[in-house]
């Protein structure tokens, strides 16, 4: 009988925590939140975002097709074709209906995130839960919301310096990365949607392409093989703003599963242009216990994720994302904002580890690791600027 192999306890995840602690407790880390920090708050999935959307529409045969594309787990796809077939107003006023701000604007979880010693935030979602959370803690009245676009590039600059020039930690800021409910223009979620913001094309000027696509008969490998628009693209602001993130700090993701192809492509970018020598990121990833890994399936998954610059921190889960609440219960005081309420680590058990300081010989790893992330950085910013 084999014996179950335990992914939160074992040596490496151990390990792996011990370097995430340490990175945290340095106030050098940016947390990326994904939407599994939503979901708290009862805001939708993607896939329930589209089949809403999808209602909007009366011919029943792009409903099925729409139905068959999600259930494929084509969601980039299904999004275009619902795009496609609505009206746009209607399409835009769904982002405010699904995403606006709720009775509860944010909970604890949001509050207790923010006052960990992160220098700024970063997310995907199109809702403003950490900048509601921030504003409590923070000036109420300042606009801590940042949108990437060319309306806003200024600001899009000053969050990036912010994150680089933290010293108090006073005034943290949140950027969206994919838009914000209540600004249309900036929102990404169809396919179309991210060829225009990452790689500057209109997936329309395809012609008789387009028309197949959206009409189910061509996946998007396929139209981008046959359309080589891909071949044209340039570096966009939102590419470039992302890279420089991605490439000079050091990123904590949460709630957040590491399945957008786009931003994908941006950390394997960086892997090729700078081939870092250790790993850059950290993703948090819940063991829910839906899936059972062997060891093997965890040293490949780890092993497949350091080489793109992450390394992978497993914790303990339930249904209600009860677990990510407790990983971060069970940072150390150190962790927190100085003037921040600090959690109650006795009110519950945490499926953490207790982490013993490191020697000075780590630490100066980890002042190498960004040392030379910085200078390669430097060093690349303006290639970056006249693409």
């Amino acid at each position: 009988m084999n014996e179950v192999f335990d992914i939160v306890s074992c040596d490496e995840n151990r390990e792996s925590q011990e370097k995430l602690f340490k990175l945290i407790e340095s106030g050098e880390g940016v947390l990326f939140v994904g939407s599994g920090s939503s979901v708290r708050l009862n805001y939708p999935s993607w896939e329930g975002v589209l089949r809403d959307l999808s209602n909007k529409i009366t011919e029943d045969a792009v409903k099925n097709i729409i139905e068959d594309k999600i259930g494929k787990g084509e969601l980039l796809l299904a999004a275009e074709i619902i795009k496609s077939k609505i009206d746009s107003t209607e399409y835009n006023s769904a982002f405010e209906s699904f995403f606006g701000p709720k009775k509860t604007t944010h909970d604890d979880f949001h509050k207790l995130l923010v006052t960990v010693r992160f220098k700024g935030f970063v997310t995907t979602n199109y809702d403003s839960v950490i900048e509601s959370a921030l504003k409590e803690i923070q000036n109420p009245l300042s606009n801590y919301g940042i949108i990437i676009s060319e309306e806003y590039k200024s600001r899009v600059h000053y969050f990036l310096n912010s994150i680089v020039n933290a010293i108090n930690y006073s005034e943290r800021y949140h950027l969206y990365l994919h838009g914000k409910y209540n600004d249309p223009s900036s929102t990404i979620l169809s396919y179309g949607d991210y060829v225009e913001k990452y790689d500057g094309q209109d997936i329309k000027n395809a012609g008789n392409l387009y028309d197949e696509l959206i009409a189910g008969n061509l996946e998007i490998g396929e139209f981008e093989s046959k359309s080589k628009l891909k071949n044209k693209a340039f570096r966009t602001l939102h590419y470039k703003a992302i890279y420089l993130l991605f490439a000079s700090q050091r990123l904590v993701f949460t709630g957040f599963g590491l399945r957008d192809d786009y931003l994908n492509k941006v950390i394997d970018d960086i892997q090729e242009d700078f081939d870092p020598v250790y790993p850059n990121h950290f993703a948090l990833m819940s063991n829910n216990g839906s899936k059972s890994w062997t060891r093997l399936d965890y040293l490949e998954e780890k092993k497949k994720w350091k080489s793109k610059g992450v390394e992978l921190v497993f914790f303990n889960d339930d249904a209600n994302y009860g677990g990510i609440f407790k990983f971060f219960q069970g940072l150390s005081p150190n962790s927190f904002l100085s003037d921040s309420i600090q959690p109650d680590h006795s009110a519950s058990e945490v499926d953490t580890i207790t982490v013993e300081p490191k020697t000075s010989e780590n630490e100066e790893e980890d002042e190498s690791i960004n040392s030379k992330l910085l200078a390669k950085t430097r060093k690349t910013v303006e290639e970056l600027k006249g693409k």
